[in-house]
């Protein structure tokens, strides 16, 4: 089961929300998510949050609606978007993805990349999307597909990539030792057919970039 969650950020267009909805059976808004979803006229399943950042008039518009809200208390240990995420894991989705977790805010930003490890350590597939960026984390080589000429990045997740390979790439690597912040690993292309990479351990964060 796929699940879809729109978070604060920034939100997502409305292409990409539709894209995604095609095969959810859940949808759940965070906080100021649902101000997106207002705007194009969507009804999440579930709204959740402290609604410290919700538009007044779309919260009161969506209990007019009967929905489904839960509210919790500013001060907790927990972002909203990781107590969408428990909720998610609790249920056994084994696919989320997060709409609205980029933009002006880096300290959400970067702890929503903590939560694509969470969902890894609990096998649930877990993708991060904007209309610009896709990003997902591994702990195993892949095989990867896409367009002659598309853009994608690796980055060390943490600690060191021992022996981190890239095959049938624009840019092929062998056997490099991939650190985080590491530049060579950055604006790799697709050329004719998959890429593969392989490494021994660790975690790998993959991005999928478009300008």
């Amino acid at each position: 089961m796929k699940a879809l969650v729109i978070s604060g950020g920034k939100s997502p267009s409305q292409e990409l929300i539709y894209e995604e909805l095609k095969d959810s059976s859940l949808l759940i808004a965070v906080d100021s998510g649902a101000n997106a979803l207002y705007n194009l006229g969507i009804a999440p399943d579930l709204i959740l949050g402290d609604f410290d950042s919700i538009d007044k008039e779309v919260l009161e518009y969506f209990k007019a609606k009967d929905a489904d809200i839960v509210k919790y208390p500013p001060e907790k240990d927990l972002t909203d978007s990781e107590i969408a995420i428990n909720l998610l894991i609790e249920r056994n989705y084994d696919e989320i993805v997060l709409l609205g977790c980029t933009g002006s805010r880096m300290d959400h930003f970067l702890g929503n990349l903590g939560l694509l490890k969470k969902c890894l350590l609990r096998k649930v597939k877990a993708t991060i999307k904007d209309d610009n960026n896709s990003i997902f984390v591994t702990d195993r080589p892949l095989t990867l597909q896409g367009r002659p000429k598309q853009i994608i990045s690796f980055q060390a997740f943490g600690d060191e990539i021992p022996n981190f390979t890239i095959k049938n790439a624009r840019y092929p690597l062998n056997n490099y030792n991939l650190k985080i912040g590491d530049s060579l690993t950055v604006s790799n292309e697709f050329i004719e057919g998959p890429m593969s990479i392989e490494f021994e351990k660790g975690y790998v964060l993959v991005i999928y970039a478009k300008d």
